[in-house]
């Protein structure tokens, strides 16, 4: 596999997950498998916007799903996704941390 297919593969990945919505949806994912229903009550949103959302991380291979009788349940596709929103989420709070750092300073 070339590594230009690579860097492709990894900002096609990094666009399906740029949206904050996305990011919400995954963290709850995280936790366990979930309904469309479950996600929009405690996201707050509608059911077609988070049906939206996920059929953009689904044709990512985000997440994937499983037909279970009426519902459809999701879960992230790679435990690896996981690891790599925590690992994201602790330099924006490091970076934050020695933003405020600097402020305080001035």
């Amino acid at each position: 596999m070339s590594e230009r297919l690579i860097f492709e593969l990894q900002a096609n990945l990094c666009r399906a997950m740029s949206h904050p919505t996305r990011q919400e949806i995954l963290h709850l994912l995280f936790e366990k498998p979930k309904t469309v229903n479950e996600i929009a009550h405690q996201t707050h949103l509608g059911q077609s916007s988070v049906s939206r959302h996920l059929a953009v991380l689904r044709q990512n291979g985000i997440v994937d799903s499983e037909r279970n009788g009426q519902e459809i349940i999701y879960r992230v596709a790679n435990p690896k996704i996981a690891e790599v929103c925590s690992l994201m989420r602790n330099v924006l709070i490091e970076q934050v941390n020695e933003r405020n750092k600097l402020i305080e300073k001035l």
